[in-house]
């Protein structure tokens, strides 16, 4: 056992090693001062970070990018939210449609996406702001829909509404108060999933609008033909929000793990009681 262990723990170390080579050499790269016809850099310096963060033009770029990721992430949460609650309780044979339209996006490539987009509204004369993001709100749905529609599933969704309407509440009190907060860890891990796609979008994007609007992408692509070490330290930037961002999804799926874990092992009863008991003191403040 003890040696099943250790063989799991060093594959797990080399999987690793060999996932974090590349970034660990740009990382190297971003922070030396020179390093071409030599095996090791010629010294270390900051100095490309420094020039990195003192440029305008950079910070605008996240700026770009971050304004754009968050548009589209409220709105798909706006439009998602009450539209899969909707499916879910009052149209539960249209779920296996929309599972297999929301799964759509996925099966047109980004270029042959883009060609349909510039033939359809160039000339119309809207902004291919609008169009980008009408696209990337298109391509947000199926991990929204998917996140919600499980999220409500697993929490039972028609039998709390019920419950709460046998107490005398009304079906936007359970949703507030009942409904929302039990499927939160669902709807944030799935945002935050979005989110890191939307940030680190470049395809539509670039092709789109190109320098018109320029992202963190299309910025770093831009260093790139200026200075490889400016766009290793772009680079650098752009994989620790992509890691931050990923102990993030880690951490809420530990958490949403352990709650349902939690739910299986734990008092049903218990449970029941405590949702009845929040029902009721809504309703008592509804009436008042």
């Amino acid at each position: 056992m003890k040696n099943k262990k250790l063989v799991a723990k060093l594959i797990l170390s080399l999987f690793a090693l060999f996932y974090l080579s590349p970034f660990l050499m740009t990382a190297v790269y971003a922070f030396s001062r020179e390093w071409g016809k030599t095996i090791l850099p010629k010294g270390w310096t900051v100095h490309w970070f420094q020039t990195l963060f003192q440029d305008p033009a950079f910070a605008q770029a996240v700026l770009r990018s971050l304004l754009l990721a968050l548009t589209v992430l409220v709105m798909v949460l706006m439009v998602m939210i009450p539209s899969v609650l909707v499916i879910i309780l009052h149209f539960p044979k249209l779920d296996a449609y929309m599972r297999g339209m929301s799964l759509m996006p996925y099966a047109i490539p980004g270029v042959i996406l883009v060609t349909a987009l510039l033939k359809t509204y160039a000339k119309l004369g809207l902004s291919m702001l609008i169009v980008l993001g009408g696209a990337l709100f298109i391509g947000a749905l199926p991990i929204m829909y998917l996140g919600i529609r499980n999220s409500l599933l697993a929490i039972n969704t028609k039998g709390l509404i019920e419950a709460g309407q046998t107490l005398g509440a009304s079906p936007f009190t359970i949703v507030k108060f009942v409904i929302l907060p039990n499927i939160r860890i669902g709807v944030v891990l799935s945002s935050v999933m979005i989110f890191s796609g939307l940030f680190g979008e470049y395809v539509l994007t670039n092709l789109l609008l190109g320098g018109r609007f320029e992202t963190l992408r299309i910025y770093m692509l831009r260093r790139m033909n200026e200075n490889g070490h400016l766009a290793s330290a772009v680079m650098v930037f752009y994989f620790m929000c992509i890691m931050l961002i990923g102990l993030l999804i880690n951490h809420l799926s530990h958490r949403q793990r352990q709650g349902m874990s939690f739910q299986k092992k734990g008092r049903p009863q218990a449970q029941e009681q405590s949702i009845s008991s929040t029902i009721k003191e809504e309703v008592v403040e509804w009436r008042i």
